[in-house]
């Protein structure tokens, strides 16, 4: 068999993002695990047995690497390290005053990922900038959450996008708020970039099912503006539905079959809110 060292790393800083993104549905899930809705508790149950899945390849994957480079010491060492973490791979736990969840077994993987990045020369500023993107993602998985410790029920996208924005600067430090891009005859402002990571994030407010399909359509619209943009090349589009009227694999689906950009990923949260119901004259 012919091992690819370098593909196979890239695969594992892939599994590894991916599996900070599993953790931050298991922290939106958690927000809804109250014993009265069967739909939260699977989805939460199934969303373990994914970070189990995912915790378990990339450690079959890093033992394979480490045997394929001769390196019999550090794989025992990794090997016996790993052994604590038996039985334990879907929990996750709570970062103090902070609140983020995060995993011990998906951290250990992580250090030993990028040991073997430097020891095989890989490009480790990808994998950084794929890893602060990942952050990022979480963060923006999570709006409800921030919401929710700010103590108020938004009536609109824009208190959405300020909560967020509030918290992003703190940890990107370079985020900035609706940024031009300019087109022949219209210029467009994306709500909230992260100049370092070359992210834009585009934040729809929805209170009922037609407005999550009117949100949808006006993505494809940004698109359509946005395109073409050297400044910015990953998109988030995130829809906060004041509930679950669409799943996150409907408007994947959707995405999948229009076409639409691959450098967009919309991201579907559910918080507490409402707009404001306009009184009749």
């Amino acid at each position: 068999m012919i091992l690819h060292p370098i593909k196979l790393l890239d695969a594992m800083a892939e599994e590894i993002s991916d599996t900070n993104q599993t953790i931050g549905k298991l922290q939106q899930l958690s927000f809804y695990l109250d014993g009265e809705n069967n739909f939260y508790d699977q989805e939460h149950e199934m969303t373990e047995h994914e970070l189990e899945w995912r915790l378990e390849r990339t450690y079959i994957g890093l033992s394979l690497l480490m045997e394929h480079l001769a390196l019999p010491n550090l794989l025992s060492q990794f090997q016996a390290g790993f052994k604590r973490y038996h039985g334990k791979l879907r929990e996750v736990e709570v970062v103090p005053y902070v609140g983020d969840f995060y995993s011990e077994p998906h951290s250990y993987l992580r250090k030993y990922l990028f040991s073997l990045s430097s020891l095989c020369g890989a490009d480790l500023e990808k994998q950084q900038d794929e890893q602060r993107k990942s952050t990022l993602e979480g963060i923006l998985v999570n709006t409800p959450k921030i919401i929710f410790d700010r103590g108020i029920e938004p009536k609109n996208e824009a208190e959405v996008r300020k909560s967020v924005f509030d918290l992003l600067i703190h940890v990107f430090p370079d985020t900035v708020r609706e940024m031009p891009i300019i087109q022949n005859t219209k210029t467009y402002k994306p709500d909230i970039g992260v100049k370092s990571l070359s992210t834009a994030i585009e934040y729809k407010f929805a209170d009922s099912e037609e407005e999550v399909k009117k949100a949808v359509g006006g993505l494809y619209e940004d698109m359509r503006g946005y395109s073409g943009s050297k400044d910015w090349t990953t998109f988030y589009a995130v829809i906060y539905m004041t509930d679950a009227f669409y799943t996150q694999q409907q408007i994947m689906s959707e995405f999948k079959h229009t076409s639409a950009d691959e450098n967009w990923k919309p991201l579907l949260v559910i918080g507490k809110g409402a707009r404001v119901k306009r009184s009749k004259a």
